[in-house]
């Protein structure tokens, strides 16, 4: 019998430092207070409105480039930090475990741009204040489906010796396939009754359903153009 105990929490420390990040910005912008959350909304959230050439957003110059990642930073309340922050600790570890911290903040800057992205184009010129790192936990979700559902695939393992699905192989494979209809049903039914608090239009708390759905096409794309030629 080994005498080798298995850490408790047992997730990579790029998790716990990507998750501390989200904590200290939230935690920081309520104690600086409310001029300090409303200057960051303008400063750092995502506003269709800002590319479009219509309503004009005052912000710093350059807001409407670089809000296409800063807005992944802020959220609303505790509620949708901590359940943002549970997610992405739950299918980031698989994924960095496998790939390491320099490909694991490729793919959470990619999904995140990706949700973004989704945003522009279905409510171009709008003004929406969109904030949540919810595109990049529903990017990390679909980056985990090939390795969590590989044959033999071991929690307790090391990811990056282990499997992953081929995209035709995910196709073919009924408990992936079950994953990723049930993420994109609840995304259409959050899109239609917009009963849940996820990734939000801040002034309504309805969720972004169409970020959430860009950041997890784009996260299982990235998985098989980051997982090549990867060092075992």
């Amino acid at each position: 019998m080994s005498d080798e105990k298995q850490p408790i929490l047992n997730v990579p420390t790029i998790v716990l430092a990507a998750i501390l990040v989200l904590v200290v910005v939230h935690a920081g912008l309520n104690w600086l207070g409310q001029d300090w959350q409303v200057w960051s909304l303008y400063a750092l959230s995502f506003i269709p409105a800002r590319l479009s050439g219509g309503e004009l957003v005052a912000a710093p110059q350059g807001a409407a480039v670089w809000s296409f990642v800063s807005y992944g930073v802020l959220h609303g309340d505790v509620f949708h930090l901590g359940s943002n922050c549970l997610w992405l600790m739950i299918f980031s570890t698989p994924v960095a475990r496998r790939w390491g911290a320099g490909r694991y903040l490729a793919l959470l800057a990619f999904t995140t741009i990706a949700g973004a992205a989704a945003m522009l184009a279905l409510h171009w010129g709008a003004f929406i204040i969109m904030v949540g790192a919810s595109a990049a936990v529903s990017g990390t979700m679909a980056a985990a489906a090939p390795i969590m559902f590989a044959p033999g695939f071991d929690r307790q393992g090391d990811p990056a010796r282990q499997s992953a699905l081929s995209f035709s192989a995910l196709l073919q494979e009924r408990q992936a396939l079950f994953f990723i209809a049930v993420f994109l049903v609840l995304q259409l039914f959050t899109g239609t009754s917009q009963v849940m608090t996820s990734t939000a239009f801040l002034q309504e708390r309805n969720i972004a359903w169409e970020a959430h759905i860009g950041g997890f096409v784009a996260g299982l794309l990235s998985f098989y153009l980051l997982d090549r030629g990867r060092r075992v």
